[in-house]
């Protein structure tokens, strides 16, 4: 089964990208973030015999599970994160596993409300997650605003201590992982720049001044035969600021 992640961008900008992206990659399963747009505006019809799951949102945030297998059991970050209207996560069964798609918040700069209303988001989403691991075999996918490492980071110095370089956002994505799953990018990368985040300013992507911000995660008893980036669609017309990974289970 081949999984892939991306942070859209805004679907309806990017539909056709979407639907050549899985056509390409012959996507399985494909989790997609800041999809922009409420339910109702999502465009299905162009997904044809997909399954779709959807959590949106008008303007911001809003997280999707698009199928070639049938989606059961879903739930809502709204259940999980209840004081919390912002749609961010949502999970659902298909094919046997259970997938996580989320989009954790930004954060904008350390120290400000929404930097600690991203790290609260974080500590709802590792309980959470310790409640359901020893009983599902999972896959996460998402845009987490957050390096890993310094070798996530173009520019480790000029971004020490800044949003998504954090100490605090570190720690805690490191406590997340620690409940049983996989960084298999990294792990199979060793010590190489896998970035998948570019800034539209500046020629970032070409200069490839990048992060890593986002992650395909599974838990230590899912097989992962192989991972990639896809950089080209980074290259297109009007791209998202993010690439999509996949993995192939």
């Amino acid at each position: 089964m081949r999984i892939a992640t991306w942070n859209v961008n805004s679907i309806r900008v990017r539909s056709q990208q979407v639907v050549d992206f899985i056509r390409k990659y012959k996507i399985d399963v494909l989790l997609l973030q800041e999809i922009k747009c409420q339910n109702g505006l999502f465009p299905y019809s162009v997904f044809n015999e997909l399954n779709c799951a959807v959590f949106g949102q008008k303007t911001y945030n809003g997280v999707a599970i698009i199928s070639k297998f049938p989606i059961e059991d879903i739930h809502l970050g709204n259940t999980i994160f209840k004081t919390d209207t912002s749609a961010r996560y949502i999970d659902a069964l298909t094919n046997g596993y259970r997938v996580i798609c989320v989009y954790v918040p930004n954060g904008q700069t350390v120290g400000v409300p929404y930097y600690f209303y991203k790290l609260e988001f974080l500590d709802i989403l590792t309980k959470h997650l310790s409640n359901i691991v020893s009983n599902n075999q999972i896959i996460i996918g998402g845009d987490f605003n957050i390096t890993r490492s310094d070798l996530d980071v173009w520019n480790p110095k000029l971004w020490q201590g800044k949003n998504c370089c954090s100490d605090a956002e570190r720690t805690r994505f490191q406590s997340l992982i620690n409940l049983g799953f996989k960084d298999t990018p990294r792990e199979a990368s060793g010590d190489r720049e896998i970035f998948t985040w570019w800034d539209y300013r500046n020629n970032s992507f070409n200069r490839n001044q990048g992060l890593r911000l986002d992650y395909l995660l599974t838990t230590s008893d899912i097989k992962v035969l192989s991972w990639q980036r896809c950089l080209e669609q980074r290259k297109l017309p009007q791209p998202s600021d993010h690439i999509p990974l996949l993995i192939d289970i």
